[in-house]
């Protein structure tokens, strides 16, 4: 994946797929981007009364945990439909339409600014640091993750996997940070943007699923697969399958996806 895309071609690739995503997001990517929110929050000391600015919202799973702790929370995205998805779930919560990139909001207003598992499909990360600085207090803390290394995402894997297989590799558009696994480069990126004392460590999330019905709907959606012939789905939908028995439990299975967590203080 050498190809550069410019942001606003990797803006709209995302805010098109996870669109589409939004509706089966909680059933599916949504029970792995889960497991890594309490890490996340831990980093950015969110508690009773912190401020927090959520940026990637999706479906305000992250901004809702905030509530739990007595934060008060502002949910951004750059998805109108991850956004109502978010207001129905979550409607004593704020949510803003805005870019990571520019946002809306006076300097110093935060405590905390976090983002899960979104800033790799930014196409100006170091611009989003940039503005989380801005927003934040003195003294404030940045927390973000991002996936880990590829060839440690089984859950991924799985279906990207088969879909090469039957379809070979596509050069999607993608944001500077895909693929990106180098400690160094997040220390970089934040001391960089202007802050201090950083942090990044691997967080060992786990995809746990009963049975692989909600994955397959989750990476369809975001694929597109609705277009292919039925035979060629059903293809990659069994290698799915027999690669994925090699993670079965006796309660469904369990499948390595690690993140990345990095955090700064402003």
């Amino acid at each position: 994946m050498n190809t550069v895309f410019t942001p606003e071609e990797v803006r709209h690739f995302e805010r098109e797929t996870w669109s589409r995503c939004a509706s089966g997001y909680m059933d599916s990517f949504g029970v792995l981007t889960n497991e890594a929110i309490p890490a996340l929050l831990d980093a950015a000391n969110v508690a009773d009364g912190s401020r927090v600015l959520d940026v990637g919202t999706g479906p305000g799973n992250v901004a809702a945990a905030v509530r739990q702790r007595g934060g008060t929370v502002i949910g951004v995205d750059f998805s109108a439909t991850m956004l109502a998805e978010a207001r129905r779930r979550n409607p004593e919560v704020e949510f803003k339409e805005t870019n990571a990139h520019e946002l809306p909001f006076p300097d110093n207003e935060f405590d905390a600014v976090v983002s899960n598992l979104a800033v790799h499909h930014m196409g100006a990360p170091q611009q989003f640091l940039g503005e989380a600085r801005r927003v934040l207090r003195n003294g404030g803390k940045i927390a973000f993750t991002i996936w880990s290394a590829p060839e440690k995402l089984a859950a991924f894997g799985l279906f990207f996997a088969a879909l090469q297989n039957h379809l070979g590799e596509a050069d999607l558009p993608h944001g500077p940070l895909f693929g990106v696994s180098d400690f160094s480069v997040f220390h970089n990126m934040v001391q960089r943007a202007g802050f201090q004392q950083s942090q990044v460590s691997e967080l060992d999330l786990v995809w746990r699923m009963s049975s692989l019905d909600a994955y397959w709907d989750g990476f369809s959606a975001w694929a597109n697969l609705s277009g292919l012939p039925q035979n060629l789905k059903e293809a990659v939908k069994a290698d799915v399958r027999q690669a994925a028995k090699a993670y079965q439990n006796g309660a469904g299975f369990a499948v390595p996806n690690p993140a990345i967590l990095v955090t700064a203080v402003r």
